[in-house]
C-alpha cells in the first residue's frame, strides 16, 4: 500500500558549530496538500529547506521525498522537486526568456516539453520575455522564480518565504497560482511570515528554535501560539496639526526615457508624523523616495526636505536625514558595537558621543552582551533592529524606511514598531514603506500610489471608511488592483 505522505522527516538535526540550527525535527506531508511552515526568524526554517532538497546533509535523522532517501537517492529527488529559496535564484543579468531556459537545460529538458504546467503563470510575464530579470517589479520577478522552478514538471514544490517584498496584490495573485497547482496534483511545502498566508494552507507546522512546537490546522496552531503569531496591534495617538511640514512635494515627476515613473505627485509631511507611502510593486514608491532622499533629481516639479531642495541641495538632505533600505546597509563583517562606531564616525558625532550614544543604544534595543557579535551572526529581526537605530543615531529630524520589517515574524515586527512609536515620540518624523497592511494601520496617514500618482491620501480610519472596507488590506485591494 503506498504511503499518503509525500514526505517524511524523523528526528532531523543540523549544527553550525556551536549553533543547534534543527532539533530532533519530525514532520509528514500528505500527498496534493499545501504544507505552511511558519516561525520566528532563525528558527530553522531555511536549514530545514535546505536538507530537504538535498543541498546540505543533516547531522543526524532521516528524511525521505517522494520515497526517495535524501542521502542515497538525491540525484532523484533533485529532478522530482522545486525550489525558490528565500532570495530569488534569477540570473538578473538575462532575460526572462533567457532565465527560463536556462532552468530548463539544467534539467535536462525544454521549456516546450513542459510548457503546458507554467503556461498560465508565463503568459503573465510573456510580454517582457526580452526583459532583464533584473529590472522586473517584485511581482514579475516571483511569478519568473515560480515557472523556472516549474519548468521540469516537479511533484513537490518548496517556497522559502516566496511573497516577501511583494505587494499584497501581487501575494493574492500568487496563491490562487498555488491552489491552482494544488488542483493539478503538485504537493506544495511554503514558509511565509504573513498569517493572512499561513491561513490558506491545509496544515502549518510552528517550528521555533530548531524544534516543532506542533502541527495542526492552520487555525488551531495561529490561536495556540497566537501571543507570537497573532500578537496585539499597537495604537499612539498622532495629532500633527499645527506642526511645520518637514516635507514638502509639488506637483513632482520622473521620467526614465518614455517612461513615467512618479507622474506629478504633491503631499506634506509634518514634523512628528508616522506616514505611511504604499502601493503596488512598480507603483513608483522607491523612485519617490529616492528622489526625496537626494538620491536621484526630478524631471519636473520641486520637493523640499527640512528645508532643502533635493533638486540643488541634495548633499545638504543626505547630511539631515536617516535611511534605512530594504537591503541593509549594515557591515556583515563588523560586530554590532563597531557599525555604531563607523556609522557615527561618519556623520561626524565626536568620539566621546559615540561611546555614550552607542551604550545607550544597545541597552535600549537589547543588544548590549551582543555588542561584540559579527552583525552576519545575528538573526535578522536583530539586524533590523540595528539597522534602524543605526539610522537614526545621529538623531535626524526624519528618517526614510524604505520596506524596513520585510520577512520578519510578526512579533518581531510588532517589537520593530515598539522602535518607531519611541523614535517619534522623540519628535523624529517616519517616512515609511511597507507591504504589511497591518503595519499601514500604525501609521497617522497614508499615502496610496498607483500608477505613478497619489489616488489616496488620509488617515486609515478615514480611508477605510471611504471605500467601505474594514482594514487597509481592503483599501489596497480596491485602490492598486486597477494597477496589476
Amino acid at each position: 500500500m503506498d504511503s499518503p505522505f509525500i514526505l517524511e522527516t524523523s528526528h532531523l538535526y543540523k549544527s553550525y558549530g556551536n549553533t543547534a540550527a534543527l532539533t530532533d525535527v519530525s514532520l509528514s506531508v500528505r500527498k496534493g496538500e499545501i504544507f505552511g511552515l511558519i516561525g520566528p526568524d532563525g528558527s530553522g526554517k531555511t536549514t530545514l529547506f535546505r536538507i530537504l532538497t538535498t543541498l546540505i546533509k543533516a547531522d543526524k535523522g532521516k528524511a525521505a521525498v517522494n520515497g526517495f532517501d535524501i542521502t542515497d537517492n538525491y540525484k532523484q529527488i533533485r529532478r522530482s522537486v522545486g525550489y525558490m529559496p528565500g532570495r530569488f535564484s534569477l540570473y538578473q543579468d538575462l532575460t526572462v526568456e533567457e532565465n527560463l531556459n536556462f532552468f530548463a537545460t539544467v534539467f535536462q529538458t525544454t521549456v516546450e516539453e513542459n510548457y503546458g504546467q507554467i503556461r498560465e503563470i508565463y503568459e503573465q510575464i510573456a510580454p517582457f520575455r526580452d526583459r532583464r530579470a533584473g529590472a522586473l517589479s517584485g511581482g514579475m520577478k516571483q511569478k519568473l522564480a515560480l515557472c523556472c522552478a516549474l519548468v521540469h514538471n516537479p511533484e513537490i514544490l518548496f517556497l522559502d518565504e516566496p511573497t516577501t517584498g511583494v505587494d499584497p496584490v501581487s501575494r493574492k495573485e500568487f496563491w490562487q497560482m498555488l491552489k491552482r497547482l494544488k488542483q493539478r496534483g503538485v504537493t506544495i511545502v511554503v514558509s511565509t511570515p504573513f498569517m493572512d498566508e499561513a491561513r490558506q494552507c491545509d496544515r502549518i507546522a510552528f517550528i521555533r528554535e530548531g524544534s516543532i512546537q506542533g502541527t495542526d490546522a492552520p487555525e488551531i496552531i495561529l490561536e495556540r501560539f497566537k501571543e507570537i503569531l497573532c500578537p496585539p496591534g499597537l495604537s499612539r495617538k498622532q495629532d500633527p496639526e499645527g506642526r511645520p511640514a518637514v516635507i514638502r512635494v509639488e506637483k513632482l515627476v520622473k521620467r526614465f526615457g518614455n517612461f513615467t515613473a512618479v507622474d506629478h505627485i504633491s503631499f506634506e509631511v509634518k514634523q512628528g508624523e508616522i506616514f505611511g507611502f504604499l502601493g503596488a510593486n512598480g507603483a513608483g514608491k522607491t523612485t519617490a523616495m529616492r528622489i526625496l532622499c537626494g538620491l536621484s533629481v526630478p524631471t519636473e516639479g520641486r520637493a523640499e526636505v527640512l528645508g532643502y531642495d533635493v533638486g540643488t541641495q541634495s548633499e545638504e538632505v543626505k547630511k539631515h536625514i536617516g535611511y534605512m533600505s530594504q537591503k541593509f546597509s549594515l557591515y556583515e563583517d563588523l560586530t554590532v558595537e563597531e557599525n555604531l562606531r563607523l556609522f557615527g564616525g561618519i556623520y561626524g558625532i565626536p568620539d566621546k558621543e559615540i561611546r555614550k550614544r552607542a551604550d545607550e543604544t544597545l541597552q535600549r534595543i537589547g543588544l548590549d552582551e551582543s555588542r561584540k557579535a559579527l552583525v552576519k551572526d545575528l538573526p535578522l529581526g536583530w539586524k533590523q533592529r540595528l539597522a534602524f537605530s543605526v539610522a537614526i543615531f545621529h538623531r535626524p529630524q526624519l528618517v526614510f524606511l524604505d520596506e524596513p520589517t520585510g520577512g520578519v515574524d510578526p512579533a518581531t515586527r510588532r517589537q520593530f514598531w515598539e522602535l518607531i512609536y519611541q523614535a517619534a515620540d522623540q519628535g523624529i518624523t517616519i517616512f515609511v514603506t511597507t507591504h504589511y497592511m497591518d503595519e499601514a494601520e500604525y501609521c497617522g496617514r497614508i499615502s496610496m500610489m498607483v500608477d505613478g500618482q497619489i489616488k489616496a491620501l488620509d488617515t486609515p480610519q478615514a480611508l477605510q471608511a471611504r471605500f467601505q472596507a474594514s482594514n487597509m488590506d481592503e483599501v489596497f485591494q480596491k485602490l492598486a488592483r486597477k494597477q496589476k
